[in-house]
């Protein structure tokens, strides 16, 4: 709760979201790309997209494909092409 006459940001208790993980307050997450060009900012977006489909379905990339609506040959791409293997280390299981 909030002391005094004037409320702040951290007195609301805002959800954080977790991105390339770090976890940030939603309302600043424009800010975590502030200074990146378009297709940065993308493959940004896209790449946490993946890790956290792929955290959600036990790194499972059928079902990661699945919940994300693209095919399996397609999230194999996009992890190659995005680095995501290798961030994911001992988590990978290659399903």
């Amino acid at each position: 709760m909030c002391n005094g006459a004037e409320i702040y940001v951290e007195d609301l208790q805002l959800p954080s979201v977790l991105v390339d993980g770090e976890r940030f307050p939603d309302h600043s997450v424009d800010n975590i790309y502030e200074g990146l060009s378009l297709p940065e900012r993308l493959e940004a977006i896209e790449r946490q997209a993946i890790l956290d489909a792929l955290a959600e379905n036990r790194y499972s990339q059928t079902e990661a494909a699945k919940a994300l609506g693209i095919t399996f040959r397609a999230l194999r791409y996009r992890i190659q092409r995005l680095g995501i293997k290798s961030m994911l280390n001992s988590n990978w299981v290659g399903t």
